[in-house]
């Protein structure tokens, strides 16, 4: 069973070029939809070549993701999808390299792992592992993790257990006798 890795998605490009990217990854006759290897396609699955292309071992569904016309001659493909252990930044660099006229935006976040991180075809990358141990970490201190930390509500997965040790009461034996609610 993997972790599952959050990803929030934003792919704009020409409409006609986001439109085909859509259509190529719905689902067909013998075949899931895919985003992935709709952007960059491997044939037949095979697990080094999905990790080594994709970046990550399974495709993506269109499930979480919605194709929007800009109505000005752009296209977007934007949401929330999972990839198994790790985001697909492989397949999003390749085709970003494949297609100069597209923007591409991926941040994403790994509760098991705790990293979070965001790539975007600009050139920007930026990544953080031991999340868990950051969430003080101010918009003032940085505004990228601060942004991060906040898009993918990351304080709820790491709560501290302060709450739940008050409600505990504690026996002379040291052990735990009861929860107070």
């Amino acid at each position: 069973m993997p972790n599952w890795n959050s990803n929030s998605i934003t792919i704009d490009g020409p409409t006609d070029k986001i439109q085909a990217l859509w259509d190529a990854a719905q689902p067909a006759e013998g075949k899931d939809g895919s985003l992935l290897d709709a952007m960059v396609p491997i044939g037949e699955w095979d697990y080094d070549t999905a990790v080594s292309t994709w970046g990550t071992k399974w495709d993506i569904t269109l499930e979480g993701l919605q194709l929007i016309d800009n109505l000005n001659g752009t296209a977007s493909i934007h949401g929330y999808a999972d990839s198994a252990w790790s985001p697909p930044l492989a397949a999003f660099q390749t085709y970003a390299d494949d297609n100069p006229d597209c923007e591409l935006e991926l941040k994403y976040f790994e509760p098991g792992m705790a990293f979070v991180g965001v790539w975007d075809s600009q050139g920007s990358d930026a990544y953080w592992d031991n999340v868990d141990t950051l969430l003080d970490t101010t918009e003032e201190e940085d505004s990228v993790l601060y942004e991060l930390l906040e898009h993918f509500n990351v304080y709820d997965w790491f709560e501290t257990d302060e709450d739940e040790e008050e409600n505990l009461e504690i026996d002379l034996d040291g052990g735990v006798s009861a929860i107070n609610e």
